[in-house]
């Protein structure tokens, strides 16, 4: 596999299994969907940029979007009151929904320390498309 070819679904699926096993399965209903979401996330990982990082970029990105889908209240409702209504939230509003799950986490510090510009990191030695879309095909 060449920098300039996608990375394949099976190896984030199978990356995933192994970063996030609560995951796993073999069912093909569920293995479809996870192609499906894989296929949704392309355009946004930059596979150039990120490099030998981009792996990872997607299973952070898949598992974050699967622990919603599990868990829709995670990182939102931290407590809830009857008497006079009262709901903490573990987030802020204005907040950015990767800061639900640790995954979005994940995928959030793995992006910052990949930078761009007078400091470059998990470039490949080639990186003249460093703006081209991924969903472009």
């Amino acid at each position: 596999m060449s920098i300039s070819d996608p990375i394949p679904s099976q190896t984030i699926i199978d990356t995933l299994f192994v970063i996030a096993p609560q995951f796993y399965t073999t069912d093909p209903t569920k293995l479809a969907n996870y192609n499906t979401m894989i296929g949704l996330l392309r355009c946004q990982v930059n596979e150039q940029v990120l490099s030998c990082c981009g792996v990872l970029a997607y299973v952070y990105l898949l598992a974050h979007w699967l622990q919603l889908q599990t868990s829709p209240q995670t990182g939102v409702a931290t407590n809830l009151t009857e008497g006079e209504l009262t709901i903490g939230l573990a987030i802020s509003p204005d907040s950015s929904i990767l800061n639900a799950t640790q995954y979005g986490r994940l995928y959030k510090d793995l992006i910052k320390r990949t930078v761009i510009g007078s400091t470059v990191t998990n470039l490949p030695p080639n990186f003249t498309v460093i703006n081209a879309c991924c969903c472009q095909r």
